[in-house]
């Protein structure tokens, strides 16, 4: 072999081991590795899912505003444990026609202010009261504040209130009162997904006329029977039923209203029992048009107050709109 040729072979020998040549080479010989190699399977695109039907969007109330009707026709008018719809001698029981009509406006972080008109229609209101040409008994108008105190689970309510006698004149044709209420959230202490028992103490004050006041401690809670295992049950699925109970405590309210000495006694015990039938959701009718409920109620006022007072039963249908 000759120089020339030898000299050839180690120059090819050297230029396969030096490091920069392999380096600078290597992407080729990567490549032509690669194009000689079977091209891989590619996995086979997802199937498409057909689109099923879009979700109902959530309606949202155009502004924080609420309002409603509630009719009551009640066999008797009873407040506070006197019955304001009996006379002498009256026989079969007249029926007493009752409206409010109320709005709300909800401020977002000030609370809730909102404002109600109530109305007494007594259908022997003339033999009740005689002289009177208008079988309209009462009428009271009132405002307040609601606010809700995430914190300590309480919600604040102030209000203020007006009760018009057209039957009468004088001193008793209008009075005015002051009121306060606080409603506790339980459902902290029971670890419930909603409150159990609804407990509130509620206090109002008649700054005008009577100069008394009325305290009341309440509870009540609502079953919905669809919660009760009837959810597929015809018509039970809408109906919720609402016991409640109520203590009253007279300082010096109908003691001096109806014309005895002032004094602070325990006044009643409420008993109550509410069937409401949701008509709106049993009928599939949109929240947008308002809800409309019906149902018949009862009420037991046990008398503690005996020297005034006397145990009193009623009922009757109450009809309800709301949006």
């Amino acid at each position: 072999m000759t120089r020339t040729h030898s000299s050839a072979l180690l120059a090819l020998a050297l230029l396969c081991l030096c490091p920069t040549a392999r380096a600078e080479s290597g992407d080729t010989w990567l490549s032509l590795a690669q194009a000689t190699q079977p091209a891989k399977a590619q996995p086979a695109p997802a199937a498409v899912q057909p689109a099923g039907p879009a979700e109902p969007q959530k309606w949202e109330r155009p502004l924080p505003l609420y309002f409603g009707l509630d009719y009551v026709l009640a066999s008797d008018y009873i407040f506070r444990g006197v019955n304001f719809s009996e006379f002498a001698r009256e026989g079969r029981e007249k029926p007493s026609h009752q409206l409010t009509v109320w709005v709300e406006y909800d401020t977002g972080v000030a609370g809730t202010v909102g404002g109600y008109v109530w109305f007494d229609w007594f259908a022997a209101n003339r033999t009740l009261v005689p002289g009177t040409d208008s079988n309209l008994y009462e009428a009271d108008y009132a405002l307040y504040w609601r606010y809700n105190i995430e914190k300590l689970y309480t919600t604040v309510e102030i209000g203020w209130a007006a009760y018009t006698y057209p039957p009468f004149t004088g001193d008793f044709h209008t009075t005015y009162e002051l009121w306060g209420k606080l409603t506790f959230d339980d459902s902290v202490l029971f670890g419930t997904k909603g409150p159990v028992f609804n407990p509130y103490v509620q206090y109002w004050h008649d700054y005008d006329v009577v100069k008394g006041g009325w305290l009341e401690l309440g509870a009540k809670h609502d079953f919905a029977l669809a919660e009760l295992g009837m959810g597929d049950v015809p018509v039970l699925k809408d109906i919720t039923v609402t016991p409640s109970l109520a203590l009253g405590m007279d300082h010096r309210y109908n003691t001096k209203a109806l014309g005895f000495s002032p004094a602070t006694r325990l006044g009643n015990i409420q008993y109550g029992l509410d069937v409401v039938y949701n008509v709106s959701q049993a009928l599939g009718v949109h929240e947008r048009w308002g809800v409309v409920k019906v149902g018949p109620f009862l009420r037991f006022s046990q008398a503690l107050f005996d020297e005034i007072t006397q145990d009193e039963f009623w009922g009757g249908l109450k009809v309800s709109y709301a949006w």
